[in-house]
């Protein structure tokens, strides 16, 4: 049995440790903190336009891994599904396919496109509601959230038959916020209407109720987080051991972690997988760091000048792979044979696009993977 260590605590790093185990392996994911994932307002976003993503990006992921669509598809339809069913069983059920698409609304009534969203957001896919009378339920006690402009806005921008209708938590503070409501039975309605649209957080929804997206902080993060989280050794890896082209073993509070192989998903500047500073930076190996195939050591003063025009450009900074996942330095070398990356800490692709989960959950998959097989 191969032995694999996966640094990072985010989906990428989830993904990761299931196609690893997949593979037979025996699987240690060490963990410093939640990444970005925790943010996230409960609309996965997987992939928009395959082809058109491997014809027009080249440093795109998905790109690198000079794998045409057909094999592209094939490898997310075993993905989604592994993902779905661990979710599921780390208490968190999520619904969807990366094939088709749908749109949400959020607390203020603003439409987001998803792939995948939790079950309690399901129901209020905006197509589904059409034609159906909708009740907006607010809390009277809450002060940053108003349930009459969210309807308004699901009625004038989604033609959505939606009233507000206000209840009431007596426990809560007057001036409490959206996270207060985490984790608290969702109160009742005095109308009756096809589909309730409550704001998130709440449990024990009654028939026809439906969350709404979140904006940041998000309890759809927290939930995410809390599923993924489970089994993770909670610590910061401080160190690397290597013999010659291969990493050993990695260090963390003085402890060493061996392994045949090892999957760096540390994230992007939110996780910690990079750091900037004067430049950017990878801190815990000194990997290369690219920006559209080039090292930054090539243009960083063009880079900066890009980034003030469009502060996004930064989020195309990271690391580059060859197309086994291997993160290379920046003279091009592939410098660990056996370390694989995945996710966000990768470059070519903004990460709150229309990929925004695909890449972590693909690449995660993938170098778990190949990760384990490394070992054999």
């Amino acid at each position: 049995m191969s032995r694999v260590v996966v640094i990072g605590g985010g989906i990428a790093a989830y993904c990761a440790a299931l196609g690893a185990r997949r593979e037979g392996a025996e699987v240690v994911v060490l963990a410093k903190a939640p990444g970005a994932t925790a943010l996230y307002s409960g609309a996965m976003e997987i992939v928009d336009d395959l082809d058109g993503v491997l014809k027009s990006e080249p440093n795109h992921p998905l790109s690198r891994l000079k794998l045409d669509a057909v094999r592209l598809s094939t490898e997310l339809d075993t993905a989604i599904p592994a993902l779905l069913l661990a979710l599921e069983k780390d208490g968190l059920k999520v619904e969807g396919t990366w094939r088709s698409r749908g749109n949400y609304a959020d607390v203020h009534g603003l439409a987001r496109p998803a792939n995948l969203v939790p079950a309690t957001v399901a129901p209020g896919e905006l197509r589904r509601l059409a034609g159906r009378r909708v009740i907006v339920v607010g809390v009277r006690e809450v002060g940053d959230y108003d349930a009459a402009s969210t309807a308004q806005a699901l009625t004038e921008l989604h033609s959505i038959e939606a009233q507000p209708e206000e209840a009431s938590i007596p426990d809560l503070p007057v001036g409490a916020s959206l996270t207060d409501l985490y984790g608290r039975r969702a109160p009742q309605t005095r109308a009756r209407a096809a589909a309730l649209a409550y704001p998130p957080g709440l449990t024990n929804l009654p028939d026809g109720g439906f969350e709404l997206l979140s904006s940041t902080p998000s309890p759809h993060g927290w939930r995410l987080q809390q599923a993924i989280g489970l089994g993770t050794v909670r610590t910061e890896v401080s160190d690397v051991q290597s013999a010659g082209p291969r990493i050993t073993a990695v260090v963390a509070v003085e402890k060493a972690y061996r392994a045949d192989a090892f999957v760096l998903a540390t994230g992007h500047h939110i996780g910690g997988g990079l750091l900037k500073e004067h430049r950017v930076r990878e801190p815990l190996l000194g990997l290369g760091v690219f920006h559209d195939g080039k090292p930054l050591s090539t243009g960083a003063a063009r880079l900066q000048h890009a980034e003030y025009l469009d502060p996004a450009e930064q989020f195309h900074t990271g690391l580059l792979t060859d197309e086994r996942l291997h993160p290379l330095a920046a003279d091009g070398r592939v410098e660990y044979e056996n370390l694989y990356a995945a996710g966000a800490v990768l470059g070519g692709y903004a990460y709150a696009g229309p990929c925004g989960f695909g890449v972590p959950i693909l690449t995660g998959w993938l170098a778990g993977r190949w990760a384990a097989r490394d070992g054999r």
